[in-house]
């Protein structure tokens, strides 16, 4: 070993992967040798991935900084698990299948996915360890493990034995809820809903292969599929509603749908959709409000009669009638938002009546004299009203936010709104759009109306 040695400095990453070595200058003519750094190298602990081409070269130079002599293996760090469903939960194309003369197969939708009890739901692809490395000290560096994760159990399921699989242990229909996969048990009433089994409530999907006959009702939290027609009944369901035939209402009953709708024929019915219409002939003297799309998909496909709400636009081949019935189409406003601004301004209003009330109370108090010198009764009743000051004021902050929310949301929604006329458009049809309203008084032919921005009023152009 060469007194030279004390020029050589060693430096090992935090990490253990990687080692540089420095040589200052000689201050006595002194010369490293390839015995002096693998010395220092050795001292320093570095026994692996040694750069040994490197050696040679750094003894020519006798003066490098910092320099690369040593790298090791970075450890591969293991995989999450991950999990693979074998179910589509709901993400399926609900669209029906469009038929040449314009006509739509409701027979063929594939909507309701079911499963029977065995059938695997979901595997958990498990973590891996992954592979270690080895440090510049000739030493194991652990990888880190991959994260582990749950299977998503929820009702009517199981885990395997081995952990890796989730199995239904039931026949019915998967869904998510809070994170977790169910199953659903699928009601099948093989015949009409009448009196031989009363109203419908059911937690799942529900067909029904005849007619929801007049005046009964049918709940469900999944979809609902009726064969024939649905006659002046009550419905409420959470997913999609199928009816292949016609929709029949009268006033005071009501349908409620979560999902998306797809009917034959609708009429005299009031309707609540918050996803899609599309009907295959005629929506007649109706009350519909839609969170979607209407489309009447017949070529021949006429909307007569009633108010239609759609959130975003409306196509038909007919509006209105030769006889110039009323008919009343609205798009670019949320159905349930003008109502719902109704009710919010109202509250403010109650609101700030009974901030005025505490105001005035609390003024009179301190009419009394100076706080601190205030009987302690007064003290204690002083402070209860200045709570209930405080939260007034709050709720009136959060009611005149949500009202802006509300308008900015209409304001957006408003020119992405369209109504589209394939075909006839007669007098006695009032579009709106937002808050603009236009009287069709003469016949159009083949026009889509639209919001103009810039001057602030409807306009309507040809297809």
């Amino acid at each position: 070993m060469s007194e030279g040695i004390d020029r050589i400095k060693v430096r090992v990453t935090p990490d253990r992967l990687k080692a540089f070595i420095t040589l200052t200058p000689s201050e006595d003519d002194s010369s490293i040798s390839e015995e002096d750094i693998r010395d220092a190298l050795d001292k320093a602990n570095v026994r692996f991935g040694v750069k040994e081409d490197l050696i040679q070269t750094i003894v020519k130079l006798q003066m490098v900084e910092d320099f690369l002599i040593a790298e090791g293996i970075p450890p591969e760090n293991g995989k999450d698990a991950i999990i693979e469903y074998k179910i589509s939960l709901g993400r399926k194309d609900l669209t029906p299948k469009e038929n040449p003369d314009g006509s739509v197969d409701l027979r063929d939708l594939g909507f309701v996915e079911n499963v029977t009890q065995g059938d695997i739901l979901a595997v958990k692809v498990p973590p891996t360890e992954g592979v270690p490395g080895t440090g510049v000290d000739g030493e194991s560096i652990p990888p880190k493990k991959g994260k582990d994760i749950r299977l998503p159990r929820g009702k009517n399921t199981e885990i395997s034995e081995d952990g890796l699989m989730l199995i239904a242990t039931k026949s019915g229909v998967p869904n998510i809820r809070e994170g977790n996969i169910s199953v659903s048990p699928l009601l099948e009433i093989q015949k009409d809903v009448d009196f031989s089994t009363g109203n419908i409530d059911f937690v799942g999907n529900v067909l029904v292969r005849g007619t929801v006959k007049s005046h009964f009702n049918v709940s469900c939290e999944g979809n609902l599929e009726v064969w024939e027609d649905v006659e002046n009944a009550d419905l409420r369901v959470g997913g999609n509603l199928v009816v292949r035939r016609g929709i029949y209402g009268e006033p005071g009953r009501r349908i409620e749908v979560k999902g998306n709708l797809l009917a034959k024929i609708i009429r005299n019915a009031e309707i609540d959709v918050y996803g899609d219409i599309i009907v295959e002939q005629a929506i007649i003297d109706s009350s519909i409000r839609c969170g979607g799309k209407i489309k009447v998909t017949s070529g021949k496909g006429v909307i007569c009669g009633g108010r239609i709400f759609a959130l975003r636009s409306i196509s038909v081949s007919q509006l209105g009638s030769p006889f110039g019935t009323a008919t009343t189409v609205v798009v670019g406003k949320e159905p349930w938002t003008s109502s719902e601004i109704e009710t919010l301004i109202k509250e403010r209003e109650d609101l700030k009546k009974k901030l005025e009330e505490v105001n005035t109370n609390i003024k009179y108090i301190i009419g009394y004299g100076r706080e601190d010198s205030l009987p302690e009764a007064r003290k204690i009743q002083l402070n209860k009203l200045r709570e209930v000051q405080r939260l007034l004021i709050e709720q009136l902050n959060l009611r005149d936010l949500k009202i802006k929310e509300l308008r900015e949301k209409s304001l957006y929604l408003l020119n992405e709104a369209k109504i589209e006329v394939l075909g006839i458009v007669y007098p006695g049809v009032r579009i709106w759009v937002g808050e603009e309203s236009y009287m069709v008084d003469s016949e159009l032919q083949r026009v889509y109306f639209i919001f103009n921005n810039n001057e602030g009023r409807i306009e309507f152009r040809s297809i």
